[in-house]
């Protein structure tokens, strides 16, 4: 019984496994190709050197060889159950995919899973044995397509790094693996005439491979056979195109580390020649710089609005939910509203800015908007501003009154630093009003209530 419960245990697992499907974009595919990667890096640094110095495959380099194959095996299976991604649309059709990865990957995959180097490592096979540990080289070919892995394309895009830097790092790394392998195919063809141990002969070959893909070519050292001359004059025609490639990146990768700085400055530099143009006074000219600073060290530049405008409504809706949900709840005026009532509001709010000693409202002044301080602080102060009755800050909210009532405001409110606050116009409220009648109805009693408050005041 004890057997049969564990029989079927084991084929339930089974199934499981062959049924596997795995989302292309999914964290267990990213996570497996970067393991795969990080396993094909250390095969690509281990397995020359094995060719070169002659290592066998023994002790802890077989459990290697051995270790690869395995996570290569599961990774041809992994292939086989990732499932299509053809214009966003996820197919998991298993013909299909075997298809396509026929067609595809499959046979370099294959190739270079295949320990050849071990099944034929026989001692009258010494030089096949060595040049069949190349064939693990074939993973490289894949590695560094375009249309396969994305996952340096991953490595590029994460968030915490700049993506230009990150691209600069990356093609650095993988210039200085490329020369691991051309200093190897060095030692290989030349042999090692000056009976140099290991790490001298391998900073020998590494020293010429710099100095001829730097074009720097100083002749040191020089090949001594046809072979070897050929090989030169192979790594040499590489080497002149690989410097002008890694030139031109380089520059372009620079100029675009942060282009949105880029950018920034450019504008400021046409404003400020306008500015100088119309002879602008100095003070003034100083205070349209701050704020474009403050918009820099706060924004980036970019305006809110015209980045949300370009979205999606569904992606621009939950942005703005994101954004601005919590302040609005905060406004006793909102409470009770409908999520669709809310989301409606949300989405009319315009954000604006403020500079320090800005009047955002003077009493007296007929107001048509309510404010919403995102960022920042404002004071509430008498008429002549000797006298300050309160300091609003960061999720106030102020000129309700506006939105309820066609009077004169009825507060003097001066931005105490720069403020980004995001206001709400009477006409838009009273258009979103008319299509939540039941709403409205309590919008209108409090209106009058705040009217008779303000005539027993007066």
């Amino acid at each position: 019984m004890k057997s049969t419960k564990f029989d079927n245990a084991i084929k339930s697992v089974f199934i499981k496994i062959w049924n596997l499907k795995i989302h292309p974009q999914g964290n267990f595919k990213v996570f497996w190709e970067a393991f795969v990667l990080l396993l094909t890096l250390i095969m690509t640094i281990i397995a020359p050197l094995m060719v070169v110095f002659e290592i066998p495959s023994k002790g802890p380099f077989l459990v290697f060889d051995l270790i690869l194959t395995t996570f290569f095996t599961i990774d041809i299976y992994v292939n086989f159950h990732t499932s299509l991604l053809v214009k966003r649309k996820e197919i998991h059709d298993r013909k299909k995919i075997a298809k396509e990865y026929l067609k595809g990957w499959f046979w370099i995959d294959l190739f270079a899973t295949v320990p050849l180097h071990l099944i034929f490592g026989i001692s009258s096979f010494v030089m096949l044995n060595r040049i069949l540990r190349f064939t693990r080289l074939f993973r490289l070919v894949k590695l560094f397509s375009s249309s396969s892995t994305k996952t340096l394309k991953r490595i590029r895009e994460l968030p915490f790094i700049n993506p230009s830097i990150m691209r600069l790092l990356l093609m650095v790394f993988l210039l200085l693996i490329a020369g691991h392998l051309i200093a190897c195919g060095w030692m290989f063809i030349s042999g090692n005439p000056d009976n140099l141990d290991s790490n001298s002969r391998y900073i020998e070959a590494y020293y010429w491979t710099l100095t001829t893909l730097t074009t720097i070519g100083y002749g040191d050292i020089s090949p001594k056979t046809n072979t070897l001359r050929i090989y030169v004059m192979f790594i040499q025609l590489i080497g002149a195109g690989m410097y002008g490639f890694i030139i031109g990146n380089i520059a372009n990768l620079i100029s675009n580390i942060d282009v949105a700085k880029t950018q920034y400055k450019e504008k400021v530099d046409r404003i400020n020649t306008f500015l100088k143009y119309k002879n602008i006074p100095l003070a003034m000219q100083k205070r349209i710089n701050d704020y474009y600073e403050y918009l820099w060290d706060n924004r980036r530049g970019y305006d809110e609005s015209s980045v949300l405008s370009d979205l999606p409504k569904s992606l621009k809706t939950t942005v703005s939910l994101f954004l601005n949900r919590e302040i609005i709840e905060k406004v006793p005026l909102f409470k009770g509203a409908s999520d669709e009532f809310l989301t409606e509001l949300i989405l009319t709010l315009e954000p604006v800015i403020y500079t320090p000693g800005d009047y955002v409202m003077k009493k007296g002044e007929m107001g048509f908007d309510m404010f919403f301080i995102s960022k920042g602080s404002v004071d509430v102060v008498s008429e002549d501003e000797k006298i300050v009755y309160a300091t609003l800050t960061d999720g106030a909210f102020f000129g309700e009154i506006a939105l309820l009532l066609s009077t004169p405001r009825t507060a003097t409110i001066k931005a105490k630093d720069y403020c980004d606050l995001y206001s709400l116009h009477k006409d838009t409220f009273q258009k979103i009003l008319q299509r939540y009648p039941d709403f409205a109805q309590s919008i209108e009693e409090e209106a009058i209530r705040r009217k008779d408050e303000l005539d027993k005041q007066g």
